[in-house]
């Protein structure tokens, strides 16, 4: 593999995909911040009104997800690429190689998400020792500020492997580590109601307030707001605990694919800046929506 350094390193997913709706424009703030209650319809609430309820049991998997594949370019310097999903969209990261006792060897550069949360890079550390037990690890961002040096997502240690998954972690700006967020979510659509019930259990995630919303897309593809919901609250130990979020006046049932459930770092009101995402945006938990009854 070629040697690609720092001033020169690919992005394939840097520019931010045509028409995303996430960040352009300012659209996502205009659907975070609309009411999350669907306008009633005469019409089709009599129609849904003899529909059987619809349930989807949703598996919350940790953002972001993806892979490392390790090299040495034609000086020996180790390189890395990087393909992930489930990021911020718009986002950029710190990549850094981290020794088996914890220092910052070498740094890979800036990983940079497109507009649907997608990154795909080459990145040279220009490191050319063994590497022994090291890792590669994701920030949260760039500016050095202590929310942005918190790690997302690291590779196992390495031991003479080439290729990893990531692993998502969640760490509070405090350094507290609550290890890998899991959770499930029980989404209930009930048309003689014209509601919308989101109920979730989770651990693994900073304790306090957490945004979520229903989007269109995917979690490999994200999308813009479709419903917003309450946050949910994590307790000191990092859990959610059978939390339930309902939405009033859903007058269309849940489609079969297109939706999917989003839980956030930050609150409602740390989220957004000036229409965009800020570093709070940070997915933790997300499952794509597919209704089963």
């Amino acid at each position: 593999m070629g040697k690609i350094n720092q001033r020169k390193m690919r992005i394939g997913a840097a520019t931010v995909a045509t028409g995303a709706v996430v960040v352009a424009g300012g659209t996502l703030a205009a659907s975070l911040t609309a009411t999350a209650q669907a306008a009633p319809v005469a019409q089709a609430a009599s129609a849904t009104q003899h529909m059987a309820k619809q349930t989807a049991w949703v598996q919350l998997a940790p953002m972001p997800e993806g892979t490392v594949t390790l090299d040495r370019d034609g000086a020996g310097a180790v390189e890395a690429t990087v393909n992930a999903f489930g990021l911020t969209p718009g986002s950029s990261h710190t990549v850094e190689l981290v020794s088996r006792d914890g220092r910052v060897v070498a740094f890979f550069g800036t990983l940079t998400a497109n507009g649907v949360g997608q990154a795909w890079a080459n990145l040279d550390s220009g490191y050319t020792h063994k590497l022994g037990g090291s890792r590669v690890v994701i920030l949260n961002g760039t500016a050095g500020d202590p929310v942005s040096a918190e790690p997302i997502a690291q590779t196992p240690r390495n031991d003479g492997d080439h290729n990893f998954r990531l692993i998502p972690v969640e760490v509070g700006a405090d350094g507290s580590r609550f290890g890998t967020p899991q959770g499930w979510a029980k989404i209930t659509y009930d048309p003689y109601a014209q509601t919308i019930s989101v109920t979730v259990n989770a651990s693994g995630v900073t304790p306090g307030a957490h945004a979520a919303h229903i989007h269109v897309g995917s979690c490999a593809s994200q999308g813009a707001v479709q419903y917003m919901l309450m946050d949910f609250t994590a307790n000191a130990d990092g859990q959610i605990v059978h939390e339930t979020r309902t939405v009033t006046n859903v007058t269309t049932p849940l489609p079969a694919s297109g939706w999917y459930l989003n839980l956030h770092q930050g609150n409602s009101n740390n989220i957004l800046s000036n229409g965009n995402p800020t570093i709070n945006f940070r997915p933790l938990l997300c499952g794509n929506i597919v209704p089963q009854s």
